[in-house]
């Protein structure tokens, strides 16, 4: 009896210490976590600290990117980053923040690589977090538990989701998320369980997404043509704009996170990246 007692008051210890671990893991992906708005470019995404005025967010929440045909089958990609970035820290703090990863021919990474450095104008008077990338070693299996923080949607505040890592593409670049991910997250940190930065959350499931544009796609062909009112309302732009609201809120469960390796390997190719000077 009195062994089974010492192993039921292991198992309680054991269980306050990992409550207190996810806890803490929790407190840090919050306090590293700021918001991401540009209103000249209509964005609104997510970031976090890794030095003391040195954020990390999502390429595509700092940039306008196109795609147009060549004419030879092939597509080119244009971008312009937003001029007016603003950041927003836990503590309400709001600075201007600039791009300091621009992509170039001869490094294209932050584009396709999906990832972004902002420096803040000036040092934040308040207290924050700082994240550490994960190093080459450490590995993601399918089944461990992340934690990530964010702005989705039209959240008034910063929201924390807990999820599990389901998977993978063939080369590690992808980490597949099952948690809710929707517009606005794009950009976080997506946290293991030591606390380290694995990958920068990018965009959820787009198989619901995907048809929802098509079907976008398909009534402004057909709009173009014309279009017939009854009694005073376009069925087509009411469809429209009740797709629009799908493709916003809709979230099929299934999200993904670009691999740190990407932002990792350009601060290392670029050592004075990150000075304070």
């Amino acid at each position: 009896m009195r062994i089974m007692k010492i192993v039921f008051v292991l198992m309680l210890c054991q269980i306050g210490t990992a409550m207190g671990d996810e806890a803490k893991l929790i407190q840090l992906s919050r306090e590293s976590g700021v918001k991401i708005i540009s209103q000249a470019g209509n964005s609104s995404g997510s970031g976090f600290f890794i030095g003391d005025q040195y954020v990390v967010t999502c390429f595509h929440v700092v940039a306008k990117i196109s795609s147009v045909p060549d004419g030879k089958g092939n597509n080119t990609v244009n971008w312009t980053i937003f001029s007016d970035l603003r950041v927003l820290l836990p503590s309400g703090e709001t600075i201007n923040g600039t791009v300091i990863t621009v992509p170039t021919q001869a490094d294209p990474s932050p584009l396709f690589g999906d990832f972004a450095i902002i420096k803040l104008g000036n040092k934040p008077t308040k207290s924050f977090s700082k994240l550490t990338l994960a190093a080459v070693g450490e590995k993601q299996e399918v089944g461990d538990t992340v934690v990530f923080s964010g702005y989705p949607l039209a959240t008034p505040g910063m929201v924390t989701h807990r999820g599990m890592i389901s998977g993978s593409d063939s080369a590690g670049d992808v980490i597949f998320i099952q948690a809710a991910i929707n517009k606005g997250n794009s950009g976080g940190a997506l946290l293991n369980a030591d606390g380290h930065a694995i990958g920068v959350v990018s965009n959820r499931e787009g198989g619901i997404s995907q048809g929802l544009s098509e079907l976008s796609a398909y009534i402004d062909r057909t709009s173009s043509q014309g279009s017939v009112q009854i009694m005073g309302v376009d069925p087509l732009q009411s469809t429209k704009a009740i797709v629009q609201t799908l493709d916003q809120y809709i979230s099929t469960g299934i999200g993904y996170a670009r691999s740190i390796r990407f932002a990792r390997e350009y601060i290392e190719k670029n050592p004075k990246l990150l000075d304070d000077k």
